[in-house]
C-alpha cells in the first residue's frame, strides 16, 4: 500500500467520524438558534408546550408498559427453558424405561 492510499484511508475515516453539520456547534448562540429552530418546526407540526407535557406523560406510560412487557417476556422465556429441561428429562426417563423393560424381557426369556 502506498503512502497516498494510507492517507486517503485515514482521511475517509476522519470524515465519516465527524458529526453532521447540524450537530456541530461553535458557540452557545449557535446551539440556542438551532434549538429555537427545532421548536419552531415542532410548533408548525402542531406541537405546543401543553402537547409536549401530554406527550411526555404518554412516553412515561409507554415506558412503564414496555418494562412490564419485558418482564413478562423474561418470565415466559424462563418458563420455556424450564419446559425444555423437563422434556429432555422425560426423554431420558423414557429411554431408561425402555432399557429396563428390555432387560426384564431378556431375563424372562
Amino acid at each position: 500500500m502506498g503512502k497516498k492510499q494510507g492517507r486517503k484511508a485515514g482521511n475517509t475515516k476522519n470524515k465519516s467520524a465527524s458529526p453532521p453539520a447540524k450537530e456541530r456547534s461553535s458557540s452557545p448562540a449557535t446551539d440556542q438558534s438551532w434549538t429555537e429552530n427545532d421548536f419552531n418546526e415542532m410548533r408548525e407540526e402542531g406541537f405546543s408546550p401543553s402537547n409536549f407535557s401530554e406527550l411526555k406523560e404518554e412516553l412515561r406510560t409507554q415506558r412503564k408498559e414496555t418494562k412490564n412487557l419485558e418482564k413478562k417476556v423474561e418470565e415466559l422465556m424462563a418458563r420455556v427453558i424450564n419446559a425444555e429441561k423437563v422434556i429432555n428429562e422425560m426423554k431420558e426417563m423414557k429411554t431408561m424405561t425402555r432399557e429396563i423393560r428390555d432387560k426384564c424381557t431378556s431375563f424372562s426369556n
